[in-house]
């Protein structure tokens, strides 16, 4: 077994993560692009999101799911402080790098290679779901029906506005104007910014299932 084994060991509740699907192609012009992304650290990218820190009082313990986690600096986060995270990316080498973290660290995380455009997400597990600086409105659903009863979602991503700074980037991966809590109408909204950060070109959401 090769060091990276452990990364593509499919997950009994993911059907079919590891089989091929039509999106091939774009899975693996995906798993390119993020792996080219995450040949170089920035300190940055180990550091939890702040709105994260900002709500870190309704973090209690229990499982988390940390999608499109990168380098992991968000499942760090939760892990020390008592949950056991299931971090999902599409690039190896970024879950290579929060592997040996989690490792060095003693923390309980598990990380596995996966486009959650693809593959679909278990239901009703979760106490936390994490996603930072990703959008697929198509996923939305998933996300919300995998947490359990009283299970937290934390969300920040780019909105509508960051197209002003980035005209060439894509705006279906761009929270629309309403922000994000119109994704999610059966979950109890905490926290609701269309338009966040200090350039306002994020969107943020805490929220609970009811």
């Amino acid at each position: 077994m090769g060091p990276d084994d452990h990364l593509l060991q499919e997950p009994p509740f993911w059907v079919n993560l590891l089989r091929p699907s039509p999106r091939a192609v774009h899975v693996k012009s995906d798993k390119e692009k993020w792996n080219s992304r995450y040949c170089y650290k920035e300190l940055s990218d180990l550091e939890p999101n702040p709105f994260l820190m900002e709500h870190r009082e309704v973090l209690t313990s229990g499982l988390a799911l940390d999608v499109a986690c990168g380098y992991g600096g968000n499942a760090l986060f939760v892990a020390a402080r008592g949950y056991k995270v299931h971090a999902v990316d599409v690039s190896l080498n970024a879950l290579n790098t929060l592997n040996q973290m989690a490792s060095r660290n003693g923390l309980p995380i598990q990380c596995f290679v996966a486009d959650l455009d693809t593959y679909p997400l278990p239901q009703c597990i979760y106490d936390l779901v994490m996603v930072f600086r990703f959008f697929s409105e198509p996923l939305m659903a998933a996300l919300a029906g995998s947490l359990k009863h009283a299970g937290m979602l934390f969300y920040a991503t780019y909105n509508y506005r960051h197209i002003s700074t980035k005209p060439d980037f894509n705006p279906a991966y761009l929270v629309p104007p309403g922000g994000l809590a119109q994704f999610f109408p059966d979950l109890q909204v905490i926290v609701n910014e269309p338009i966040a950060g200090t350039d306002g070109q994020v969107a943020h959401l805490l929220a609970r299932k009811k």
